[in-house]
């Protein structure tokens, strides 16, 4: 069965953030810019932003971009 969507997204996106914020301590307290960091770190499919939101997250991006 294949499963795909915000549900299957959310667990890997609260997994960076939670990198981001255990290498980033400064960014405790401050979600908007936690967010930034992530959308701004994600890789642009070219699909519908419906469909694909920021992108696909890179986990490594975000944390080099801080």
């Amino acid at each position: 069965k294949r499963l795909d969507g915000t549900c299957m997204a959310a667990a890997h996106v609260s997994g960076a953030a939670a990198l981001l914020l255990a290498r980033h301590r400064e960014l405790a307290g401050r979600p908007a810019e936690v967010k930034d960091v992530l959308c701004r770190a994600a890789t642009n499919l070219g699909r519908e932003r419906y469909f694909q939101g920021a992108g696909m997250l890179d986990i490594l991006r975000a944390l080099q971009s801080v």
